[in-house]
């Protein structure tokens, strides 16, 4: 597993970004940090912010962030937030498949959050996907869950594995809702997408906000065995020196025989042996000095 993006919208954040913040902006409202970003749905407008970066391409990825609605957030249509990517395959007018009702061909995907009407103090939420059996030119529109209007934040998850053809999601550590993808074989997530989008055709009733924070995208593929570089020689072994050293233990145990059996010489069992042993050992001293 390998961190694509970590975004944490503090400071200058948006400088490894690239697009149009539109009337999203900075916000005390966070979750760690000082800060988070508040996508700002302005009246009669659809954008509230559209901010991309390139990440390594990968197949299997998980998104998660933060979000609340805010007690503003009064949506009377669907649209879409965050997600991720790959719009590098395009049509003879230079448009982005899988995106504004082009469906991918067959290379494209987007994935992006998809939220809808709000009712009964609850804003639903859940997945919002272009791929190759869509059922739709505009995408597959599926429901996952629903966060309180005014509430606290709540984690949202998804799951994107192209190789397996599944994209799944889940509000607020719930069950995870799954649903069937197909991509072509040259497609891999390649853009993390900070998307805020009213409509369909529909914009905004009137000024409404969420706040996100603690972005992350992160790649799930298997990575490649870490290179340590060619394995170190075996040290060669040195048989004379190994000779030598057998040789040397065999002369110091054939010594040591010498000695016991000139010391046994001199023991007759009556007792003696014990002064006989400490003359020798006197003339030894004396031979010595």
């Amino acid at each position: 597993m390998r961190n694509l993006v970590q975004e944490g919208f503090e400071d200058g954040w948006e400088s490894a970004w690239h697009g149009k913040l539109h009337y999203a902006h900075k916000t005390g409202s966070s979750t760690q940090g000082h800060a988070g970003l508040r996508l700002l749905y302005k009246k009669d407008s659809h954008y509230g912010c559209s901010m991309k970066k390139d990440v390594t391409p990968s197949r299997h990825v998980r998104m998660a962030f933060k979000v609340k609605a805010n007690p503003s957030w009064n949506s009377d249509s669907t649209g879409k937030t965050l997600g991720f990517a790959d719009l590098r395959w395009k049509n003879s007018k230079g448009q982005s498949y899988a995106h504004g009702n082009r469906a991918p061909g067959p290379d494209g995907f987007s994935f992006r959050t998809w939220y809808g009407h709000t009712k009964n103090g609850e804003l639903p939420i859940g997945m919002y996907i272009y791929h190759n059996n869509q059922k739709r030119n505009w995408g597959d529109s599926i429901p996952v869950g629903s966060i309180k209007i005014g509430g606290d934040f709540v984690l949202f998850e998804v799951e994107a594995n192209f190789d397996e053809g599944y994209c799944r999601a889940r509000v607020g550590g719930g069950e995870w809702v799954s649903h069937n993808i197909k991509v072509g074989e040259n497609t891999q997530v390649v853009t993390a997408w900070l998307d805020a989008y009213y409509g369909g055709a529909a914009v905004a009733p009137k000024d409404m906000s969420m706040d996100i924070d603690e972005y992350c995208l992160l790649d799930l593929s298997p990575q490649p065995a870490e290179d340590t570089g060619p394995e170190a020689p075996a040290p060669e072994i040195d048989w004379d020196e190994i000779r030598r050293r057998v040789e040397a233990q065999k002369a110091a145990e054939e010594a040591a025989k010498v000695k016991a059996e000139e010391t046994e010489e001199f023991s007759c069992g009556c007792g003696c042996s014990a002064i006989i042993n400490d003359l020798v050992a006197r003339v030894e001293a004396l031979e010595k000095a």
